[in-house]
């Protein structure tokens, strides 16, 4: 059973956010929290809290089972754009130079692991080995080359 968490109008763009969220979309839910736990940039910090928020949501939904048996993934992430404040900045000769300060909006899924089990009708069993056939590529013809000379007298072309 899955686990949302959302998080809205973070004021940070959403191209720096994607790149964090690029990093953690598919790892097991350890993993992800340890890779922003130690990350550098500054949108790590509310990914981290947002993680651990997924988690915390899909505990109270799953109250029997315990997040370390149930191997938790990230299941689905995705960084949408979010409101853009806009801002003029003077510039040079009366001019007005637009600022854009945008935000975006992270939507998190975790899920458990769901190893689902094979049945005996979707396994092909291959019991004849079939010996590979040759294939033969045709011979290359090249056209003979033919020159024209120039007939100095005339100045015309002959074959």
């Amino acid at each position: 059973m899955e686990a949302i968490a959302k998080l809205n109008n973070y004021p940070t763009s959403p191209r720096k956010m994607r790149l964090l969220a690029d990093l953690i979309r598919g790892m097991e839910v350890d993993k992800a929290l340890g890779v922003l736990q130690f990350n550098p940039k500054h949108p790590a910090v509310p990914l981290y809290k947002l993680l651990k928020s997924a988690i915390n949501n899909w505990e109270q939904k799953n109250t029997d089972a315990k997040v370390e048996d149930a191997g938790l993934i990230v299941k689905t992430i995705m960084v949408d754009g979010g409101r853009v404040i806009r801002r003029m900045r003077p510039a040079p000769q009366g001019r007005g130079y637009r600022i854009r300060k945008r935000s975006n909006h992270v939507t998190l899924i975790v899920d458990s692991k769901a190893i689902k089990p094979v049945k005996t009708e979707e396994v092909k069993v291959i019991t004849k080995v079939e010996e590979p056939v040759e294939v033969v590529a045709a011979p290359v013809v090249k056209k003979p080359r033919t020159r024209t000379k120039k007939d100095s007298t005339t100045n015309k072309t002959t074959n």
